[in-house]
């Protein structure tokens, strides 16, 4: 049995994903395809394993390690009911939002995050997915849910340093790869994928799903927890302060936008940054995924090897926020 992980990123389409999975999981089993999905992966299952690496006590490493061993033991038996791929979707593998908020970084710690499942996976995972979307729309959609959740809308300071934040889409890839080198590394981004999960599940599994299949899935246009629309947050802002608030900024989608143009401008530089980088072939470390068709995927040739790494050596900021005491309050 070979193993699949799907580690998001957060509000990139995961939820979606994950229904479309659970509602049709029968149909999915006859195929060989079983699935560990969020919430049941936190019931126990990595609930240790997901902490924050300062945050981990000498219970959790304890716990941690009786969880590995239970995952292996869940495989075993997967193969042995005829189970040839298991799809583990969990994005806090590598982080959780408030996490990105409150260091006012992209996913800090990846790597370190991810080994911590190394002995649970390693010897059975030939594929990783990871899905990314531009950068304005990923931190705009992630400080929505915590307006929602009874935050201030955040400061022109704290939006300023989210866009200079050096952690990239790409480093994510790097650390990742760093961690798993045997597996391919496929990146799909938002913009081409989103609300496509079958596709998504063709690029899990390989293979597209066979014609016709596809549209007799249940809930395979369904879209789960998109951000909230702008009137909605700005009923919660209203009801947490007792008055009207000030007109939302919004974009052409009408969605609320709290980055100004330039802010904007920055960001989409760094996004066609990484995402020319994975064209060009990631330094042999990924493959992006743009339609998830037959054509696209097809066998990856690395019987040459790796291409030549050239990653700066510099780690500067991965440890912190560098301004200690102003992050935003989001525990």
């Amino acid at each position: 049995m070979d193993v699949s992980l799907h580690l998001g990123a957060h509000r990139t389409g995961v939820t979606t994903f994950q229904h479309f999975l659970r509602r049709n999981a029968p149909s999915l089993r006859r195929m060989g395809l079983a699935a560990w999905l969020a919430p049941d992966t936190r019931r126990g299952m990595m609930s240790a394993l997901v902490r924050r690496p300062e945050a981990v006590s000498l219970i959790d490493e304890r716990v941690g390690r009786r969880s590995l061993r239970a995952m292996r033991l869940r495989q075993e038996r997967l193969a042995r009911h005829g189970v040839r791929r298991l799809i583990v979707s969990e994005p806090a593998m590598i982080g959780m939002p408030a996490q990105c908020l409150v260091q006012e970084r992209l996913y800090p710690w990846p790597g370190e995050r991810l080994g911590r499942f190394l002995p649970a996976f390693e010897d059975r995972c030939d594929r990783i997915v990871l899905t990314i979307r531009a950068y304005d729309r990923f931190w705009a959609s992630l400080m929505a849910q915590a307006v929602v959740c009874g935050h201030p809308l955040p400061s022109r300071a704290l939006l300023d340093r989210l866009v200079l934040q050096p952690l990239r889409w790409r480093r994510l890839v790097e650390e990742v790869s760093a961690c798993f080198p045997q597996a391919e590394i496929l990146v799909l981004p938002f913009e081409r994928l989103a609300g496509m999960p079958e596709r998504q599940l063709a690029a899990m599994t390989g293979r597209p799903l066979p014609l016709g299949v596809a549209g007799h899935m249940a809930g395979v246009r369904d879209w789960h927890r998109r951000s909230p629309s702008t009137p909605h947050l700005g009923r919660v802002l209203s009801d947490h302060s007792g008055s009207l608030p000030s007109p939302l900024s919004v974009d052409v989608t009408g969605r609320w936008q709290p980055f100004d143009d330039v802010q904007r401008a920055a960001f989409a530089e760094h996004y066609a940054e990484d995402l020319a980088w994975l064209r060009s072939g990631a330094n042999g470390r990924a493959t992006l995924i743009a339609t998830a068709d037959a054509n696209e995927l097809r066998p990856v040739d690395r019987t040459e090897g790796r291409q030549p790494d050239d990653r700066k050596t510099a780690t500067t900021g991965v440890g912190g926020t560098g301004h200690e005491g102003a992050a935003w309050p989001l525990s």
